[in-house]
C-alpha cells in the first residue's frame, strides 16, 4: 500500500518516536549495520514498515520520475511510502525531513536541495535508528548510501559518440565543451570523463571549455563564443541538456546543422533534448535514469534494514553509481518504448 503525498501529512497516526522509545509500539524487526563513524547504529524496521521520501521539487520532471521510481520500489517491496515535496526550499526540506522522522518512518530517502544541510537531518535520523539514503545532487554527513548517475562514464560515452560521428573524417576536429557551474561535482565528473576519453584520439582537439550556467541562455552564449572564435568547430559537448539546447540554437544561428555533420551532445535525457534528437536537430544526449534510481533507493533502504550489503560501487564513500545511456537516433525508439512502459 502507498501513502500519497497529499495523504501523507494526515498520516501521523503511524506512531511517534516517543512511543517507540517507551516500548508502546515495539519494532517488528531490527537489523544492524555500522555507520560511517563506526558508532554501531542499529536500524529498526517498524511495523507497519513506512519509508519517507523528501523530494527536491515535484514541479521538475526529473524529480517526478525519481518519485515514481520510489513509489514503484515501495510497491514491489510491499511497504508504504510518504512523499513530501520540499519545493526547492532548503528550510522546508530540513523541517519536512524532521517531520517524517517524527512520524516513525523506518527509512529516509532524500534528494537534497542543499547537501550542506544534510548532516543535521542525518544525525536526527540515526538517533531514531533510521537509515538515510541520499539520491543525486550531492551528499554530506554520515549518510548510509549515496546513489547517483555514473557521471564520469557518461562523459566517456559522449566522447565515444563524437568519435563515432567524426573519427573517420580526415583532419583534426575542433571540439567545444560547455561546463556546469563552478563547483558542481557532477559537472566536473561529466567533463573529466569526456576530456579523458577524447585525449586518446590524435585527430580531436578541445579548443574551448566554457561555463554555460546550466541554462539554455548560458549554453547559447557559450556556444556563440566558441563558434565565433572557431568557425571551423565541429562538435560541442554540453554537461547538461539545457546548455545543449542553447548550443543547438547557437549552432543554427551560425548556419551549422547536425544534418551537415556538426555534432551536439547533451547530458540528462530531458524531454527537450530527446525531442531535438528525434527531429534530427541534436546528435544525442547521455540519459540518466531517475526512475531506476528511485527504485534502487528503496532497495537500498530495505537492504540496510535487513543488515545486508546494499551493493556499493565504492564502499569507502558508500556510493552506488547508477548506469547511464547514450541516446541517439539509432536507439531512440527503443529508449522511448522502455520509458513509456514504465508510465
Amino acid at each position: 500500500m502507498r501513502i500519497t503525498p497529499m495523504a501523507a501529512l494526515g498520516a501521523v497516526a503511524i506512531m511517534s518516536l516517543t512511543a517507540c522509545a517507551s516500548g508502546a509500539d515495539e519494532p517488528a524487526a531490527t537489523s544492524s549495520i555500522t555507520s560511517g563513524d563506526d558508532s554501531g547504529i542499529v536500524f529498526e524496521a517498524r511495523d507497519p514498515l513506512v519509508l519517507g521520501y523528501s523530494v527536491y521539487d515535484l514541479q521538475n520532471p526529473y524529480w517526478q520520475s525519481w518519485a515514481a521510481g520510489v513509489e514503484a520500489g515501495a510497491a514491489a517491496a510491499g511497504v508504504e511510502v510518504i512523499i513530501v515535496d520540499q519545493k526547492s526550499s532548503q528550510q522546508e526540506q530540513v523541517s519536512g525531513s524532521l517531520d517524517l522522522i517524527n512520524q516513525g518512518i523506518s527509512g529516509l530517502i532524500i534528494t537534497p536541495v542543499q547537501p550542506s544541510a544534510l548532516p543535521e537531518t542525518i544525525d536526527a535520523a540515526h538517533e531514531a535508528h533510521i537509515p538515510v539514503v541520499v539520491g543525486d545532487i550531492g551528499a554530506e554527513g554520515d549518510y548510509d548510501a549515496y546513489i547517483l548517475s555514473n557521471n564520469y562514464n557518461g562523459g566517456e560515452l559522449a566522447a565515444e559518440a563524437v568519435i563515432d560521428q567524426l573519427g573517420s573524417v580526415e583532419g583534426t576536429h575542433k571540439v567545444g565543451v560547455i561546463e556546469l557551474h563552478a563547483g558542481s561535482v557532477v559537472g566536473e565528473q561529466r567533463v573529466a570523463g569526456f576530456v579523458d576519453r577524447l585525449s586518446g584520439e590524435d585527430n580531436f582537439e578541445i579548443v574551448s571549455s566554457l561555463d554555460g550556467d546550466d541554462t539554455v541562455d548560458g549554453g547559447y552564449a557559450a556556444a556563440q563564443d566558441m563558434l565565433s572564435a572557431n568557425p571551423d568547430l565541429g562538435a560541442i559537448y554540453a554537461a547538461n541538456d539545457s546548455s545543449a539546447v542553447g548550443a543547438q540554437r547557437a549552432m543554427e544561428t551560425a548556419g551549422a546543422s547536425v544534418a551537415d555533420g556538426f555534432v551536439v551532445i547533451g547530458f540528462d535525457g530531458n524531454d527537450d533534448a530527446i525531442s531535438l534528437v528525434d527531429q534530427g536537430l541534436m546528435t544525442g544526449t547521455v540519459a540518466q535514469d531517475p526512475y531506476g534510481q528511485g527504485v534502487k533507493a528503496v532497495d537500498t533502504v530495505m537492504a540496510l534494514l535487513n543488515g545486508e550489503d546494499p551493493g556499493y560501487s565504492d564502499a569507502d564513500t558508500r556510493t552506488i553509481s547508477f548506469p547511464v545511456q547514450m541516446v541517439t537516433s539509432t536507439n531512440l525508439a527503443d529508449f522511448l518504448a522502455a520509458k513509456a512502459a514504465r508510465n
